[in-house]
């Protein structure tokens, strides 16, 4: 069992994923649909405070991220695609840990950071 806070690469995609739904909450909030959108978007902050815990951090990404990911497929109609993004964000950094995979966070630095940046650049004129 790990013991420690959890890497830093972990927690800054849990917190891009936080950040990347900024556009979906700015498209989906005055809209009909807000509410959906609102409890859509609340759990996805929840890994960011199991961070003391690296296993229950990891599961929660991973469960957290999965569920929005499906969520969003099924929601495709109504505009929850937004949410990708925060979806795979999730399910990356549950996988992101430099001890054990060295090349890893690189690689997924290398296509968050643009997906989230891209997201908020592009995301917010489209209103």
């Amino acid at each position: 069992m790990e013991r420690g806070p959890v890497r830093t690469g972990q927690s800054v995609l849990a917190v891009a994923a936080v950040v990347s739904l900024l556009p979906a909450l700015a498209i989906g909030l005055p809209s009909g649909l807000g509410g959906i959108f609102l409890l859509t978007a609340t759990p996805v902050s929840l890994p960011l405070f199991l961070r003391r815990s690296p296993q229950a951090f990891a599961w929660a990404s991973l469960i957290i991220g999965t569920g929005l990911l499906a969520w969003a497929v099924v929601g495709l109609i109504v505009g929850l695609f937004l949410f990708i993004p925060a979806a795979l964000m999730l399910q990356a950094s549950a996988f992101v840990d430099a001890r054990t995979r060295p090349g890893v966070p690189g690689g997924v630095a290398a296509l968050g950071v643009p997906l989230a940046s891209g997201l908020m650049f592009y995301g917010i004129p489209g209103l």
